[in-house]
This record gives structure tokens, C-alpha cells and sequence, in this order.
């Protein structure tokens, strides 16, 4: 494939990979005269198509940008490295997945206990609310609250078994919160 393209060709990768991978194919690319651009995408693209929001980097950004925006989309260049924009992105993804991950957890155990719709509601509320604020005091309060919710997160991960339902976010908080209480909180630039 590479062998198809001249000099002056615009190689964007799309992939949802490894900023490695991205740096590697960009190395790949440079060789031959194409100009590279590592694009993240940064919400699902059916019914937005060229308007889903994206990540640029690399010697291309600009220009893949200014062909995409030019044409109704979303593009947002993030810097000259390669592998910046799938950086971001997969740092986004331990949030989106994760969150996914947990509400899908939370609902089949509200489900397997018949509470499904007042789960569903009471979610659908507390995010509608979180601003900001809420989500430093979450980050930033969570180590001071960490022994006492470790009991908790036992709990919750013994109610999940009765109702025969994975608890495999569970636990991961559980670990999260030991962690927590034997090294604190870790740097962040949150202050």
C-alpha cells in the first residue's frame, strides 16, 4: 500500500490504535515525501459523518484539518507529533469505556433486583448535574473517603454475587480505593 503513494500524497490514519503505532506509520510515510496525519476520532461517526469531532497531529494536521473543516467538520489540531491525537484519544477511552463498563454493571444488577427504571432515573439525574466542581470534589475528595468506601464497594461486590451478576467494576473500585489508601493521591495538575 504504501507503495502507492507519491510524493505530496496526505496519508491520514484513522485507526483507533497505540500513539506508537501511529509514531511507527508516520516514519513509514515520512520517507516517501507524504505528509502524515494521526487522526483520533472522538465520538461515533454514524449520523454525523464528516461533522464527528476529531484530533489531528503530525506534519498533516493543518492541511487535513483545513480539507475537513472546510467541509462542515469538527477538526481540532493538537500539535507535530505523531501520535498526540491517539494520546488523547486513548485517554478519553479510560473514561468513556469505563464509564460505559460501570453503568452497564450497575444496570444489570439494578435489573436482576427489579429496579432497573428508578437506576436508570436516578443516573440519568446525578449526570445531568455534574459540572466542574463535582468532578474535582470527586477526583480530589475520593482518597480522604477511601477506607470507609472500600467498606462500601465490599458490600456492593457481595450484593452483586447474591444476584448472580459480574462485578468485575466492582472489584476494580474496590482495588482502586486499597491503592488509594496505601499510596494516596496521586499528582494532579487539578489544583
Amino acid at each position: 500500500m504504501l507503495d502507492d503513494l507519491g510524493e505530496g500524497t496526505l496519508y491520514a490514519d484513522l485507526s483507533t490504535t497505540s500513539p506508537d503505532v501511529k509514531v511507527r506509520m508516520a516514519e513509514l510515510t515520512a520517507g516517501r515525501g507524504v505528509t502524515f496525519a494521526d487522526v483520533a476520532m472522538m465520538s461515533p461517526v454514524p449520523g454525523r459523518g464528516l461533522g464527528v469531532p476529531c484530533l489531528v497531529s503530525r506534519s498533516g494536521a493543518a492541511r487535513y484539518a483545513e480539507l475537513v473543516n472546510h467541509r462542515g467538520g469538527q477538526v481540532e489540531v493538537v500539535g507535530p507529533d505523531a501520535g498526540e491525537a491517539a494520546l488523547r484519544k486513548l485517554l478519553r477511552s479510560v473514561v468513556m469505556k469505563g464509564v460505559a463498563a460501570v453503568l452497564m454493571e450497575a444496570l444489570e444488577a439494578a435489573e436482576a433486583a427489579d429496579r432497573g427504571l428508578w437506576l436508570w432515573d436516578h443516573i440519568s439525574e446525578v449526570f445531568t448535574a455534574i459540572d466542574d466542581p463535582v468532578l474535582r470534589r470527586l477526583v480530589l475528595e475520593t482518597p480522604t473517603h477511601a477506607r470507609r468506601r472500600i467498606d462500601e464497594m465490599v458490600s456492593t461486590a457481595a450484593l452483586l454475587r447474591d444476584l448472580e451478576v459480574p462485578s468485575p467494576m466492582t472489584d476494580a473500585t474496590i482495588a482502586r480505593q486499597r491503592r488509594l489508601v496505601v499510596e494516596g493521591r496521586p499528582d494532579l495538575t487539578l489544583e
